[in-house]
């Protein structure tokens, strides 16, 4: 279902860019970006898709969910390809029908809670992401654990990023 989820929110994405002019560059660092701030954005009932996208690193340029991370690298996704630039489509035709009603309703909901609280947000660069992302406790305080024990990541547990302050806007 994450990988599902990720593919709908990347589909959503590009729609948006489209309908408000701006080219598709959603790089493999944009989307890992907006997956998370999209992964830790909380509905009314303070729900957010920590608990689907779970396996966030503190890295080098910012908070990584591995596994759709590697599912971008190893090109494992059904409609979506990923490269330095841009994402594109592997199909002829991509719609809203060819995404699950659950998934749809999971993903629209929290897509509008993100644009509230940052209508730029998807057309910021992935470097304005990166350094976005760098303003979290989570990741300036697990990185720097990482560097002092001479690594390049660390595993950041999904508690710390639920109960931290969230930041969305510059």
């Amino acid at each position: 279902m994450k990988f599902d989820i990720f593919e709908y929110f990347i589909f959503k994405s590009l729609i948006h860019l489209q309908t408000n002019g701006k080219d598709n560059d959603l790089s493999i660092l944009k989307c890992v970006k907006l997956c998370f701030f999209f992964s830790t954005v909380e509905d009314e009932e303070g729900d957010s898709l920590l608990e689907t996208f779970n396996d966030i690193y503190a890295m080098p340029l910012g908070h990584v969910e591995a596994s759709i991370y590697s599912a971008m690298k190893n090109d494992n996704y059904r409609f979506f390809s990923f490269d330095r630039v841009k994402t594109s489509l592997k199909v002829d035709r991509l719609s809203f029908d060819n995404f699950d009603q659950e998934i749809k309703i999971i993903v629209d909901r929290k897509f509008q809670i993100l644009l509230t609280k940052n209508p730029n947000l998807l057309f910021m660069s992935a470097y304005d992401l990166v350094e976005l992302s760098h303003q979290w406790f989570s990741w300036r305080y697990f990185y720097s654990e990482a560097k002092k024990n001479s690594l390049l990541k660390m595993k950041i547990p999904t508690e710390v990023v639920k109960t931290e302050n969230k930041i969305y806007l510059f």
